[in-house]
C-alpha cells in the first residue's frame, strides 16, 4: 500500500510516523534520481547556452565590419557586452546576430 506522504503532510502537519531505516533509504534515493533526472532535461533544454559560440574581437570586428575603436565603444556604452575568458574579451555569437537582425542585417 503507498501513501502520498506529501499529501498526508498537507492534510495532518503534527502527525508523528514511524519509518524503517531501508525505506527511508529508499525514499531519499528515489528522490536523488529524480532530482537528477530533472537537472539532466534542464540540461539538455538549455544546451545552446552551455555550448555558446564565443567570437574574438577580430571575428567581431569582421563581422559587422567595424573598428577597434567601434567595438571598444560598444564594450563601453554596453551594447555589445564581452564575457571574459581569462584575461581576454569574447563575444556571444547569439548577441551578435540579434545586434545583425535588430538592424536587418545577414546572419
Amino acid at each position: 500500500m503507498e501513501i502520498d506522504i506529501i499529501q498526508l503532510a498537507t492534510q495532518c502537519p503534527d502527525m508523528m510516523l514511524s519509518v524503517k531505516a531501508s525505506d527511508l533509504l529508499t525514499f531519499g534515493r528515489n528522490i536523488k534520481e529524480e532530482i537528477l533526472e530533472s537537472l539532466r532535461e534542464d540540461r539538455k533544454d538549455s544546451g545552446t547556452q552551455d555550448s555558446e559560440t564565443l567570437l574574438t574581437r577580430e571575428e567581431t570586428m569582421k563581422k559587422f565590419g567595424i573598428s577597434s575603436a567601434t567595438i571598444w565603444r560598444w564594450k563601453k556604452c554596453g551594447y555589445l557586452v564581452p564575457v571574459r575568458v581569462g584575461s581576454m574579451d569574447r563575444y556571444r555569437l547569439s548577441d551578435i546576430n540579434d545586434i545583425l537582425q535588430a538592424k536587418g542585417g545577414e546572419l
